[in-house]
């Protein structure tokens, strides 16, 4: 059985938390907000929740069951709680002339017209996930595979510039026709 999780927009849901706990009670869902100057947000997601292959999440993923159609399944070689760590330090992004945009990480759409494109991820952005996968057509689809699972580009703690950078082809393509990027007041 494959460990992983669903990154789930809370934003497309009445009460996410509520919907989530009545529907998914043995699953535990994690706001990617929490614990951060955004927490008054963190209802709208992204959330994280724990989802291995064959739990029941899981299985109401695969079959595109009503408040998941646009959520994204993650195969993950490390625990929850390190990927929670991760994809919160992805939230916010730099695109290549300096600004800092929110990545609306958990909103498939966005990503499935990337993924149509053929856009790449910059090598280490999905450190701790093996791969990234979307519902299209109804069926689960690989999008893309983490060839080296272990490497983290993000930037250090000390370094100037706290997030990681994407390059125009991939933002363009996460923009297409959405909200999916949205710049950071300064």
């Amino acid at each position: 059985m494959k460990q992983g999780a669903i990154l789930i927009d809370g934003a497309g849901l009445d009460n996410a938390f509520g919907w989530l706990y009545k529907n998914y009670p043995s699953h535990q869902p994690r706001p990617l907000l929490f614990d951060i100057p955004y927490v008054s947000l963190m209802h709208l997601g992204p959330i994280l929740i724990d989802a291995s292959e064959g739990s029941a999440l899981y299985l109401a993923w695969t079959q595109g069951a009503e408040g998941l159609r646009n959520s994204v399944w993650l195969e993950t070689i490390q625990p929850i709680d390190q990927i929670f760590s991760s994809l919160q330090q992805r939230l916010q992004v730099r695109s290549p002339d300096g600004r800092t945009l929110w990545l609306r990480m958990a909103d498939a759409r966005p990503l499935r017209k990337a993924w149509e494109v053929g856009a790449e991820w910059p090598a280490g952005f999905w450190y701790g996930i093996s791969s990234v996968w979307l519902l299209s057509d109804g069926e689960p689809r690989l999008a893309w595979i983490n060839e080296e699972p272990g490497l983290d580009c993000a930037p250090r703690a000390d370094s100037a510039n706290k997030q990681i950078m994407l390059d125009w082809p991939l933002l363009e393509a996460l923009a297409q026709g959405t909200d999916n990027l949205e710049e950071v007041p300064t």
